[in-house]
């Protein structure tokens, strides 16, 4: 197993994980966030030139992705509570380029195959 692979699991098995993150405080975690696109970078890079892909990044990137998407696209996840910094406007705007910033990370998975 490559460190990177490593590395993404036990981020996966942290209590810092986006997903589990995103459901147990109801906001979004820009430091998980980061994480995550950097270690499964990581990943896809390391497993690059083999003929596949551990099933773990296959199933968060393919399915649990989709499911911070969905979670965050909920009209209720910025409607009654948003960081200090952040109107509830700006923080809507927020998400919506973190939604982006998701779907690119799985499209960029899913070119790599």
């Amino acid at each position: 197993m490559k460190e990177s692979l490593k590395e993404f699991i036990d981020y996966n098995d942290s209590d810092d994980e986006l997903e589990y993150y995103i459901r147990i405080h109801a906001e979004w975690s820009e430091e998980s966030f980061l994480k995550m696109k950097r270690l499964i970078s990581n990943v896809i890079e390391d497993y690059s030139d083999d003929s596949y892909y551990p099933k773990l990044i296959i199933y968060y990137c393919l399915k649990v992705i989709q499911r911070i998407i969905d979670s965050i696209s909920n009209d209720f996840f910025c409607q009654h509570v948003w960081p200090k910094e952040f109107t509830q406007e700006s923080y809507k705007a927020f998400i919506s380029e973190r939604i982006i910033g998701l779907k690119s990370i799985r499209e960029n998975f899913i070119n790599s195959i």
